[in-house]
């Protein structure tokens, strides 16, 4: 199985180690950068499939600017960031590199467990010969492996906390995506032919 590479680009080093240690426990490999020009180095010595990205770096130069930066050059490398910040416009930037996920600090084990989970699923159904899933974003591939399980709209917009209207929205451009018919419940049965996403 393919080793799952990590980067962890935090200015805070506690934060660092800790996020370290515990998904080095989960089985991941990971590195830590302190700063955006030691990021930029560790991504072509480490070659991470994923980057945990802090917004606020500190420095002239943010967690943003630097997921923007690795996307021109590689573009397959998937990032979250994690960030203190709630502010809308900071958001509204981030969300420009589409980013797979946030996890929102004080960060609980938990969510970074599931969160990192999810993201690598998502990495590799892109890395299999499924020319279709590589068409998904990251909020349609959590919808249609939610489908996969059985799971209804309304539960669906439950768990990943978007109203029932967006859930539909996304099964809608999936539909599409997948060159499905529009006969009734062709997204359940693509989902239930392959589980395995």
């Amino acid at each position: 199985m393919q080793e799952k590479r990590v980067l962890i680009l935090e200015d805070e080093m506690l934060q660092a180690l800790d996020l370290s240690e515990f998904l080095t426990a989960e089985g991941y490999l990971t590195k830590i950068s302190d700063s955006y020009a030691k990021g930029l180095k560790a991504i072509m010595e480490f070659n991470p499939q994923l980057v945990l990205c802090d917004i606020n770096l500190k420095q002239e130069n943010t967690g943003i600017d630097f997921a923007k930066e690795i996307s021109k050059t590689y573009p397959k490398i998937e990032f979250i960031f994690i960030t203190a910040i709630t502010k809308s416009s900071i958001i509204a930037e981030a969300q420009e590199t589409d980013p797979l996920n946030y996890i929102v600090k004080p960060w609980k084990e938990e969510q970074v467990k599931v969160t990192i989970q999810m993201a690598f699923n998502y990495i590799q159904s892109k890395l299999k010969s499924n020319e279709y899933i590589d068409k998904l974003t990251m909020a349609e591939y959590k919808v249609i492996k939610l489908i996969t399980k059985q799971k209804s709209t309304k539960e669906i917009a439950a768990i990943l906390f978007v109203s029932e209207s967006t859930v539909k929205n996304h099964r809608h451009n999936i539909i599409e995506k997948l060159n499905l018919t529009n006969e009734k419940n062709s997204l359940l049965k693509w989902a239930s032919n392959n589980t395995d996403i």
